[in-house]
């Protein structure tokens, strides 16, 4: 969370360009939220709520990673039930959270894209059984 984030170097660096009216409109969110601009984008990209829209492309990425996750586990199982595991435990510990932040941002697309599935209650009547 960003706020854990305080007393901590952080080394990576995430940058992107906006038209002047969105920098303005950032600005203004940022004034009245109270928060450092750093923060208030932060958990804007974290927390924010976002409509998915499937494409071929997106679908593709999931299940590549989603392939690659799989074959790893299964290797990680398999050495850690072995009688001299050789991973490490930086290595685990990478690992795990490469792992569980590709998982959030999974079950957020899932999340996005639950219109897709969930059942309509938009007050019309069903015509089924007539």
């Amino acid at each position: 969370m960003a706020g854990d984030r305080h007393g901590k170097h952080n080394t990576t660096t995430i940058s992107f360009r906006v038209n002047s009216y969105e920098k303005a409109t950032i600005e203004e969110r940022v004034k009245v939220s109270g928060m450092k601009k750093q923060d208030y984008i932060v958990r804007s990209c974290i927390y924010n709520h976002v409509c998915v829209v499937g494409k071929k492309e997106t679908i593709e990425i999931i299940r590549s990673e989603m392939k690659e996750m799989s074959l790893v586990l299964e290797d990680v199982a398999k050495d850690l039930k072995s009688e001299k595991p050789v991973i490490s435990e930086p290595v685990l510990d990478s690992m795990t959270e490469r792992y569980l932040a590709f998982l959030e941002a999974a079950l957020w697309m899932l999340k996005g894209s639950s219109y897709l599935w969930e059942d309509k209650k938009d007050g019309r009547e069903s015509n089924e059984g007539l």
